[in-house]
């Protein structure tokens, strides 16, 4: 098998796997308890009133027949319109995409130069105190929810310091880099000291099974540093498995920045998710949902073309 034929049959995983995906959303949502009709307009309304606002929206059609022409205007870019406010979702998703992406874009990277050091340090200094101060921070990261994180951050920097601001969001188009950076500074900083404690376990660990690799030792036996073998033969070595992680880790990632979004009042694609899920919006629900799902299902498509480009093994067993 060729490399664009591997390519090929990811992707058909990939498209197959985002097809499955709308499925289930679509009749999860449709199976909800209640007649979003009824709620929308209220106990005191009439049968007739009611069975029109199911007939204007089209909720008295075939299910398969409204799943069908929501999958069709997905692929066009139209989620449909919105129960509450009739307007357009793609119209409602596309200004909140960007705060959304912008925390996820940010914490990925600087999770990953936060941990990677760290780790490194946990790996090589684990008999000694340095080590094991690493080790034990890493610990209690981990059993720190990231809405904590965010609410403590927020006491230090904008209540007792007064540096930062404590909520709302500063467009970058209309407001300026200085004023965005200084809105972001804590949503981001919360996603990444919980995911940065996570990911320093695996490079620690990961470090660790470096320093027991034949690789190694011959290395150190023609010259090489602990330090600099282990970031020369061992970063590269481990990087597949960094990868993996940060991949599986997107869709808690998005999860956090829902939570984070919800602690700074950040009009981000959380809040719009979790508004509609509270006014019965369920058009919105279902857009936002798919494409939340459709994000966490590219960036783990991504991850398996950076195993080609990471480990020469892989593309050797493919041509062979």
């Amino acid at each position: 098998m060729t490399l664009l034929g591997a390519f090929a049959r990811r992707f058909a995983v990939f498209l197959g796997t985002a097809l499955v995906a709308s499925v289930v959303i679509f009749v999860i949502v449709q199976a909800l308890p209640g007649d979003v009709a009824q709620a929308t307009l209220g106990l005191g309304a009439t049968p007739d009133a009611v069975e029109a606002l199911r007939q204007k929206w089209g909720l008295d059609r075939p299910l398969l027949v409204r799943y069908g022409e929501w999958l069709l205007g997905m692929l066009h870019g139209d989620f449909g319109a919105s129960y509450l406010t009739g307007q357009s979702v793609s119209g409602q998703i596309a200004p909140r995409l960007a705060i959304t992406g912008w925390l996820v874009a940010l914490s990925i990277p600087l999770s990953t130069l936060v941990a990677v050091p760290l780790g490194l340090v946990a790996a090589m200094m684990r008999r000694r105190g340095l080590g094991a101060i690493v080790n034990g921070a890493s610990h209690i990261g981990l059993a720190i929810p990231v809405f904590f994180a965010g609410a403590v951050l927020v006491i230090v920097f904008s209540v007792i310091l007064g540096w930062l601001p404590a909520n709302s969001y500063a467009s970058l188009m209309t407001k300026g880099f200085s004023d965005w950076a200084r809105h972001m500074v804590l949503p981001v900083a919360s996603l990444v000291i919980v995911q940065s404690c996570l990911l320093v376990r695996y490079v620690r660990a990961g470090f660790i099974d470096v320093l027991t690799e034949d690789y190694y030792r011959t290395a150190r036996s023609v010259g090489w540093t602990k330090w600099a073998g282990l970031v020369r033969h061992g970063l590269r070595n481990m990087a597949t498995s960094l990868v993996t992680v940060l991949g599986m880790q997107t869709a808690s990632l998005l999860v956090g920045a829902i939570l984070v979004e919800r602690v700074f009042v950040l009009p981000g694609l959380g809040s719009l998710l979790i508004d509609s899920v509270l006014n019965r919006d369920l058009m919105t629900v279902q857009g936002v949902g798919m494409l939340l799902v459709f994000a966490v299902l590219a960036i783990n498509f991504v991850v398996d073309l950076l195993y080609f480009a990471i480990d020469p093994r892989l593309r050797r067993q493919v041509r062979a």
